[in-house]
Formats: structure tokens, C-alpha cells, sequence
């Protein structure tokens, strides 16, 4: 299974969901996923903003080595879940990719338990934001992944 996290520049918030599931993965044995991110924006190459990498250092995995993508064709069509950070990304993505077999919904969804939520809020954007913003935007980011994780559990 393909879990695909899309937010506006791949640097921030897409990045810390994408490496806090693989680390979750890893610990509960869902060797099965495969975790990717991109961005709406298109940026190539940019590393993760260094607050998101501090704050995946916190939470022990390392986000030193990310590289910002922009979403591509190719990456929504081989996905089969895409979970976007703000539902303009997630209409965006539907409408772009009609024939997109992928299931395409917002990290917050997820929120509140292992079953995907309707009308679910945004994820602030942290970028440019001090350290303490990124720190609140990963300990949402955990409790969706972490409920996540027990929606891809139940359905394995």
C-alpha cells in the first residue's frame, strides 16, 4: 500500500507526516507501506525547513536527508492513499487526477480516531514560523498518523 502526503511546498508539514508514519511502520511492523510526500507548488529539491527537521529529531526519526517534490501524475496515479494538509490541496488533487484510483483525503480527517472524519480542519502551514509552531503543528500531525496507523491496522 501507497500512503502519499501532499501539503504546498514539501518542506514543513508533508515531510514530518510522511517520516513520523515510516517510523511508525517501522515500529509496528507495517512493512507492507510505502511513504512518500510531494507538494502542490512544484518545488524540487529544497531540504525540509530545519524546524521540521529539528522536530523530527525530537521525535526520533531524521529528516535531514528530505528533498522537497512537486506532485506529480505519476505519484497520485501509483498511490492508493493521499492525504492532503488543507482540503483546497485535497479538491486540487480530485480535480486534477479524476482517474485517480487513490482515496484522497485530509491528515486532520484523522483526527479524532481511526475512522476518517468528514469536513475535517486544515493544518496550518508552520513555514517561516518559530520553533513552538512547529512543535503544535507535529503534535497533531502524531495523533492523526498514530490514528492512522490503526486505520491501516484494522484494514490490513
Amino acid at each position: 500500500m501507497k500512503v502519499l502526503f501532499v501539503c504546498a511546498g514539501n518542506i514543513c508539514r508533508s515531510p514530518m507526516a510522511a517520516g513520523y508514519l515510516r517510523h511508525r511502520a517501522a515500529m509496528d511492523g507495517l512493512s507492507h507501506l510505502v511513504v512518500e510526500s510531494a507538494g502542490t507548488l512544484g518545488i524540487e529539491a529544497a531540504p525540509a525547513a530545519a524546524n521540521a527537521v529539528r522536530v523530527a529529531a525530537e521525535h526520533g526519526f531524521d529528516l535531514t536527508r528530505h528533498r522537497s517534490r512537486g506532485l506529480h501524475a505519476h505519484e497520485v496515479a501509483t498511490s492508493d492513499l493521499v492525504i492532503a494538509m488543507e482540503q483546497r490541496q485535497a479538491d486540487r488533487i480530485r480535480d486534477a487526477f479524476p482517474g485517480a484510483h487513490a482515496t484522497v483525503t485530509v491528515l486532520r480527517a484523522f483526527e479524532t480516531g481511526p475512522v476518517p472524519q468528514e469536513d475535517a480542519s486544515d493544518l496550518a502551514d508552520p513555514v517561516g514560523e518559530a520553533l513552538p509552531a512547529f512543535r503544535a503543528c507535529f503534535r497533531t500531525i502524531r495523533t492523526c498518523v498514530d490514528h492512522l496507523v490503526l486505520s491501516l491496522k484494522h484494514g490490513a
